[in-house]
């Protein structure tokens, strides 16, 4: 029976309007009520359900591990070293300290972490290669009167000096592994024109110099290939993984909210697009220039070994620790461990 069909002549509409709003209230509020209570009721049910089931617990066995190792070629990066730039803790409020002996520290710590991490943190494996990238900015050079000032030597005298430290390096990795290939770009700072050029980039280069000169000290080592552009690029390839290697310098941008995303992105958009014009594609790109390690993506991006300095620290780049980095690439997943390699000396008090 509605409230319209009370014979109260007294009510007035709208308090039967009123009267009815309660009612449709009082009728959801039962139905709301009566769908909890059957809620609780099947909760109930399955508890006691719960209760009466006894859970069985198997235990699980191992599929037997094949004694055969896996292969697998290492990947280490070393860029943007800029030897004997002289970086001043003062001057960056204490956040790094660079000089001659602190990169030669960190160089060695470089190249015997890469053992190390091969050898002792990766097992059940076995090494095809070793590829060892050199991207390029080796030198801060003196395409700024700053450098200039406060490098702690000319470039044709740390030229001569690094080569032969370098070249050591690779003699004792080519201890650890069948095979070193090392593709090679040049970088920004090494150039001898203050504006960077497009012709001749990297014949004008003294990271190309240095690259020669190690290519013909080392060419008694069967073990040992160079792979030295002739152009800003360099592509290599890993089993079916294709990499394209470049320093980075090409890319704009990297202050806003996005950081590192946006240039990078843009940039790896349009080499992509020119690579596959002529049907050169790559799966990875792979760059220095930025002092930030990371993986973007299918972008990797190494650190540094000159770590935080002054320019950095006066454009508010966000601190980063020297570091270089490493990779394993798979013949069937393509690139699976990444790691930074460590190349602060334990004796260095600066932030890690």
């Amino acid at each position: 029976m509605k409230v319209d069909d009370l014979a109260q002549p007294d009510v007035t509409p709208s308090e039967r309007y009123k009267l009815n709003r309660q009612i449709q209230e009082l009728r959801a509020q039962l139905k709301a009520t009566l769908e909890e209570s059957s809620k609780e009721d099947k909760i109930l049910r399955f508890a006691d359900g719960l209760q009466e089931h006894e859970l069985i617990i198997h235990p699980w066995k191992a599929r037997a591990r094949s004694s055969k190792k896996d292969r697998v070629t290492a990947v280490a990066f070393l860029s943007d070293c800029h030897f004997d730039e002289h970086v001043r803790p003062e001057q960056v409020a204490y956040m790094n300290e660079y000089t001659r002996e602190i990169a030669l520290a960190r160089l060695r710590n470089f190249f015997e972490n890469i053992d190390r991490l091969a050898h002792h943190f990766i097992g059940n494996v076995t090494y095809d290669n070793l590829v060892l990238p050199f991207g390029g900015d080796f030198f801060s050079g003196d395409i700024h009167s700053e450098l200039g000032e406060t490098n702690e030597a000319l470039i044709l005298e740390s030229v001569l000096y690094w080569a032969n430290h370098l070249a050591d390096g690779i003699n004792y990795l080519s201890e650890k592994f069948p095979k070193i290939v090392i593709p090679c770009v040049v970088g920004n700072h090494g150039r001898r024109t203050k504006k960077p050029r497009a012709k001749f980039r990297a014949q004008d280069n003294f990271d190309y110099f240095i690259y020669h000169m190690l290519a013909r000290e080392l060419r008694n080592n069967d073990k040992v290939q160079f792979v030295i552009s002739e152009s800003a690029d360099q592509m290599f390839q890993i089993y079916d993984t294709r990499f394209l290697l470049t320093h980075g310098d090409q890319f704009r941008g990297g202050s806003g909210i996005a950081g590192l995303l946006s240039p990078l992105m843009i940039g790896d958009s349009r080499k992509r697009k020119r690579e596959a014009t002529v049907n050169r594609g790559y799966d990875y790109l792979v760059m220095g220039h930025w002092h930030e390690r990371g993986m973007f993506k299918n972008i990797i991006v190494n650190g540094s070994l000159v770590g935080y300095n002054e320019y950095a620290y006066v454009s508010n780049f966000a601190y980063a620790p020297p570091e270089q980095s490493f990779w394993v690439v798979d013949p069937r997943h393509g690139v699976t461990v990444s790691t930074p390699i460590f190349v602060k000396g334990v004796k260095e008090k600066y932030p890690r």
